[in-house]
């Protein structure tokens, strides 16, 4: 039976026959609580008539005693199997009785709160105020009807008070479950834990704790019908469908229940709860306040995408909205994120798939939009296999866009008052085969395999795929397509300009899917989509914020992290499999020997890069296929220059090294629109000079032209259209992969455990954002550090932005040596006094720390934390990777004065700190006790200049050298190889400040240790 709800309409008023209250007349309106009971009383009446003599009397009476309608508790309540009794036949009557016994009759109701006075009858006179024997004024029906409306409003404030009160017994049920979820506990585990502790702590049931959470978050999950083999979903033109258009396989199974279901996680009630929160309000202003300068490419708002929409206005389905998108500065930009995953390693049906789809929002800033407590999922395609239509699982995400389109009221806590809230997608990010699914594009199986441009491929048939370069082969003129012959031009001899290429536009688009439509038969719709390399209609084209191909932006990560980086170095190696034995003249190819050479120094160059840097590195002669994006992002930047060096022929690493610009240029927090247009001519050459060498205009080696170098070409209009690669790239769907696949716990239905467990990580963190101080408490990755300094640190007046990490010796007996040094540093610069007094008056004895940390940037990121090389035990666990090499300062005088950023610094190993406090003294002009922070370095021979920018190399240490502590600018890295010199030279590998690092954070466990500390 369907369910009603006296909230949806507490005002509506039904006729009522019961003839038991002829003052009020024959048919009254009343509600329908009290048409029921009207009824109720009209039966008993029948079968037990009262007597007549009393029988005015007692309905003059009733009407006073009579409950009027409420709008409280009793509004709120569902029933179900209730029935219209104005409208009912007598048979419905007849069966009162066995309602009222059911469970779900009036009976069964709580009893309502007391009522307000009954309004006087009906025809008495307003024009002379009576008082009653109580000696108050009798109250009109417009009295009692504000009142009413005043009852209700208050009443509807207390049970919002109460539902969003939060026990203590519920708080640490949740934050319990917080630590269940996200630390991959097990349900039987929090059993034992909430048993074993339940003298101490006391918790929810799990059933409780998840009912719980699912009021309290306001996201309820849409379970949509889908083909059990995940064909399609039940949507759109499948959702009459009783059996799969695909696979014919039926809906239903024998009891009328679907077979597979997709979950759909709503993003509406995940943007209501931020503005329940204040400290997430002004972390959503972050867009509003956001500054654009005039040639700056630093975030997505300073892309011409995110411009063009601020200038339009919204049309949702052909109905213009009125206003502009992100004219109200509560607007939500968000993207949107998929990938496929394997949740199992060897699968029985030799696949284990799943797709999970994620929202990131822009809205935050950059180091907040990327952490797991801020990522929004929005559900996961079930496995095993890969859907074969797209658009039916992203239907009801596309119907709540268009409903954010138009907009939802909301409540912001900080103005006390509602506005209607905007939320619009404008980026939607993959690697390639996902991003062609969800764009509806043939990719490499259609002659035009790019979505960025209209340049046709070459098919090669050994591959059955279509290749894009940019010059046509020399030795085969039969495989060139007529699309790529140029008229009075050798087809043999012809070249594509980068910069000219026929760019893809969505009118181009809708073009072209109107010929396909309009397409005679099958067949001439089948030719047209492989000359297009399109396949259908896009679903996601109904949202108004999104256009083909603008919003579609090349993803870095798995463009040249994990495609194009990779096929470069199995070319070096000699194992790339297209070419076979047949590598062209194969000059790029390194020797074994001193690829297994390259091997070795990789994996050695990690003890000598901090923890923070990167993770271990594999051996890449080895292990190859054990390389992540990280691995290749960190080994093609700094690795890659240093150990190839000398093994790679010169005009190959010549190249590498233009491969190396770029990616940094990329990676650069603060960019320009200048450069990046710069960046287009060099990225064109790079491609051009790439098929120069490795393809070497030679059909046998045409697979090395894959659409992944092809793509490249389109890179720098992503980044003016879009904003900066890190934008967009999939390092945070990663990060939410992994946690998807740690929640496949069950053997029978693991994508069902999968749903369930990320349903109550967004409902967890969506009331987060509702409760700050269950935010606090719960730890979706890593927090930032609340306080200024940890028990085991220490900030010295004057050195706040150079604190001091434990160990620490308090008296610590300077070495002659050090002391001689010291006792140079303050000689330098404190010239007024000779050096042998300086060496007089310095103290014996001071403390000495270990380790120092950099305090965090506002524009550079986190800063760097330093482990001297004293402290630094090679048989610890801890002391594997070293991180005691610096940069610094290279004016090595007047210290005390503010270091000069300049292009270039020296580098050194910092050997210890010491803190010095030099005592009252008029003869060295010291009228108060001064405190002097100071690093012992040993400075680097040579090695001097700006290594984020080039190569500095060194040979050995050198002096040691006394400077402050403000001197010591970051940490640095080294590599030794003996690629260039037989005894080998150290290479410096220098970050810089202006980075975007490939990786958010670093999992606790890797985090550098305090190791033993030492008073």
């Amino acid at each position: 039976m369907p369910k009603y709800s006296r909230q949806k309409d507490p005002g509506q008023k039904y006729e009522c026959f019961c003839g038991i209250y002829p003052v009020l007349g024959h048919p009254h309106p009343v509600s329908r609580t009290t048409r029921y009971r009207h009824l109720q009383e009209a039966e008993q009446l029948e079968r037990n008539p009262p007597p007549l003599a009393n029988g005015s009397t007692r309905n003059a009476n009733r009407y006073d005693e009579m409950e009027v309608d409420q709008v409280g508790v009793g509004a709120n309540l569902e029933f179900e199997g209730y029935q219209d009794w104005g409208n009912s036949s007598g048979d419905e009557e007849r069966n009162l009785d066995e309602d009222i016994q059911s469970n779900h009759s009036w009976n069964r109701v709580g009893t309502p709160p007391p009522s307000p006075p009954g309004s006087p009858l009906l025809g008495a006179s307003d024009e002379e105020a009576n008082e009653d024997e109580d000696g108050f004024l009798n109250i009109t029906a417009k009295d009692y009807c504000e009142y009413e409306r005043w009852f209700g409003e208050e009443q509807e404030e207390l049970n919002e008070i109460f539902a969003e009160t939060l026990t203590e017994e519920e708080i640490d049920s949740f934050k319990m479950l917080c630590i269940r979820l996200f630390g991959h506990i097990s349900q039987r585990n929090y059993e034992r834990i909430r048993y074993s502790f339940k003298d101490k702590l006391k918790l929810l049931s799990t059933y409780c704790l998840h009912k719980k959470l699912a009021q309290l978050s306001g996201i309820a999950p849409v379970s949509i019908d889908c083909c059990v083999n995940i064909c399609h979903a039940f949507t759109g033109k499948y959702k009459d469908d009783t059996h799969c258009s695909f696979c014919k396989q039926p809906r239903l199974d024998l009891k009328g229940k679907p077979r597979q279901q997709f979950e759909f996680l709503p993003t509406t009630p995940w943007f209501q709860c931020y503005f329940n929160n204040p400290e997430m309000v002004q972390q959503m202003s972050f867009q509003a306040n956001y500054v654009q300068e005039k040639g700056a490419m630093d975030e997505l708002y300073d892309g011409t995408r995110y411009k063009t929409l601020c200038k339009s206005e919204i049309v949702v389905e052909g109905e213009p909205q009125g206003v502009r998108f992100f004219s109200d500065k509560r607007d939500i930009a968000y993207s949107i994120m998929l990938d496929g995953v394997q949740i199992m390693d060897n699968p029985a049906l030799g696949q284990s798939l799943c797709w999970p789809l994620m929202a990131q929002n822009l809205n935050l800033p950059a180091s907040e939009r990327a952490k797991l407590r801020n990522l929004i999922p929005l559900g996961i395609i079930p496995g095993p296999r890969q859907p074969k239509d797209f658009d039916s699982f992203l239907a009801p995400f596309v119907e709540e866009a268009l409903d954010q389109a138009r907009g939802v009221r909301t409540f912001d806590v900080t103005t006390g008052h509602h506005f209607t809230l905007r939320a619009h997608p404008i980026i939607i990010s993959g690697d390639m085969q996902a991003i062609k699914h969800v764009i509806q594009m043939k990719g490499t199986n259609a002659k035009c395999p790019c979505r960025a441009c209209k340049l046709e491929g070459i098919y090669l048939a050994a591959a059955k795929t279509y290749y894009i370069p940019l010059a046509n082969p020399r030795n085969n003129r039969n495989i060139i397509p007529d699309g790529r012959i140029v008229p009075e031009l050798d087809p043999t001899d012809t070249s594509f300009d980068p910069l000219g290429l026929p760019l893809q536009t969505h009118e181009r688009i809708q073009e072209q899917l109107r010929e396909m439509d309009d397409a005679r038969n099958k067949t001439e719709r089948d030719n047209l989509a492989k000359e297009y390399g399109l396949t259908d209609h896009l679903i996601l084209d109904r949202i108004p914020s999104i256009q083909r191909p603008d919003s579609y932006p090349h993803e870095f990560m798995h463009l040249f992290l994990l495609n194009h980086c990779k096929e470069l170095v199995s070319l070096w190696a000699g194992t790339h499999t297209g070419l076979g034995d047949d590598p062209g003249t194969g000059s790029f190819i390194i020797p074994f020997d001193d690829w297994c050479e390259v091997g070795r120094e990789t994996e050695e160059a990690t003890k000598y890069l901090a923890s923070s840097f990167i993770r271990p590195l594999p051996n890449i002669q080895t292990h190859f296929d054990c390389y992540i994006a990280e691995h290749w992002a960190f080994w093609i930047c700094y690795i890659g220059p240093a150990v190839l060096r000398g093994r790679l022929p010169k005009k190959y690493y010549d190249h590498f090294l233009e491969l190396v610009g770029i990616m940094k240029c990329l990676h650069s927090i603060n960019n320009t629109t200048a450069r990046i247009m710069a960046l287009r001519e060099r990225i064109a050459h790079y491609v051009e000079v790439f098929e120069k060498y490795y393809y070497q205009y030679d059909f046998e080696c045409l697979c090395v032209c894959k659409s992944t170098l092809h793509a490249l070409l389109h890179v720098p209009d992503d980044v003016l259209r879009c904003g900066p690669v890190w934008v967009s790239w999939s390092f945070s769907i990663e990060r939410y992969c992994r946690e998807v696949t740690a929640c496949a716990r069950s053997m029978v239905l693991p994508w069902t455990a999968i749903a369930k467990s990320v349903r109550q990580m967004s409902q967890l963190s969506a009331l987060a954002c509702r409760f700050p101080e269950l935010r606090k408490a719960m730890l979706f990755g890593k927090n930032n550090v609340p306080v200024n300094a940890s028990r085991m640190e220490e900030i010295k007046p004057g050195y706040e932005e150079r604190i001091l990490r434990f160990p620490r010796l308090r008296e610590f007996l300077l070495e002659p040596t050090v002391r001689w040094r010291i006792a140079q540093y303050f000689h330098t610069n404190f010239p007024d006094n000779t050096f042998n007094e300086w060496h007089e008056f310095i103290p014996p004895r001071c403390e000495r720390w270990g380790k120092l940390r950099i305090r965090n940037a506002e524009d550079t990121g986190p800063g760097d934390c330093i482990r001297s090389a004293r402290v630094t035990n090679p048989l610890s666990p801890y002391g594997k990777r070293d991180a005691s090499f610096i940069r610094r300062d290279k004016n090595e005088r007047n210290q005390r004065k503010k270091p000069e950023m300049e292009d270039v610094y020296a580098y050194g190993r910092l050997e210890f700190i010491v803190a010095i406090m030099l005592p009252v003294n008029v003869n060295f002009g010291i009228k108060s006790p001064q405190l002097h922070v100071l690093a012992y370095i040993i400075e680097a021979s040579g090695a001097e200049g700006d290594a984020a920018s080039e190569l500095i190399t060194f040979t050995k240490f050198g002096r040691g050298i006394v400077l402050d502590v403000s001197s010591v600018l970051g940490l640095a890295g080294r590599v030794f190889t003996r690629g260039i010199k037989k005894n080998g030279e150290w290479v410096v590998i220098d970050r810089g400040e202006a980075i975007q690092r490939t990786a958010f954070d670093i999992p606790e466990e890797a985090q550098e240790d305090e190791g033993e500390d030492e008073e």
